[in-house]
């Protein structure tokens, strides 16, 4: 019975997990809200992070691409297809940013040897990178040879769940093993 009840409270690992990832992602927002509105100096560094990632992101996808037989160019963070006339933007929103973070910040909201922690968030940060990659050279193959609506779902549902389901399965490695 004392068990059952420990269970339901908030050291149940499913329940800590949740509130783990609601306080990182509630942070996360509130952070994207500020520097949005706000035009000053966070504003302004941030948006030149996020024109560096994409450049960085546009460049890896089109070289990607250019490997598996596409002609593709870079310019910025937009990838250009030349002999389609078509052009994908790499925008803030696929640079795979909230999954980062809520990755980070919920494994540093767990319990953990900081030692272990040292190794497997930057293991699981380039997984994201990785299936972020991933996605985008899938996304811009669908935008330039399948129909909008094809592209849409896929760009706004199946890779994000993909892409969050691997982060879910990071997290709960990061439960079951070192979060002891």
């Amino acid at each position: 019975m004392q068990t059952e009840i420990q269970n339901k409270g908030i050291k149940n690992p499913a329940n800590l997990f949740v509130l783990n990832m609601l306080v990182v992602y509630l942070l996360w927002k509130a952070f994207s809200y500020y520097q949005k509105h706000t035009h000053g100096f966070v504003h302004i560094k941030w948006q030149k992070i996020i024109v560096f990632l994409g450049g960085v992101y546009a460049a890896i996808t089109s070289f990607i691409l250019n490997i598996f037989g596409e002609y593709t160019l870079h310019n910025g963070f937009e990838v250009f297809y030349p002999t389609q006339n078509k052009i994908i933007r790499i925008e803030d929103h696929c640079l795979a940013l909230p999954a980062t973070v809520i990755f980070v910040g919920t494994i540093l909201l767990f319990k953990g040897d900081w030692r272990n922690k040292l190794w497997f968030i930057p293991l699981g940060i380039l997984l994201i990178v990785i299936i972020n990659l991933v996605r985008l050279v899938f996304v811009c193959e669908t935008f330039v040879y399948f129909t909008k609506e094809f592209f849409e779902i896929n760009h706004s549902v199946i890779y994000v769940i993909i892409t969050y389901a691997l982060i879910f399965l990071l997290i709960v490695w990061w439960m079951k093993k070192f979060a002891g």
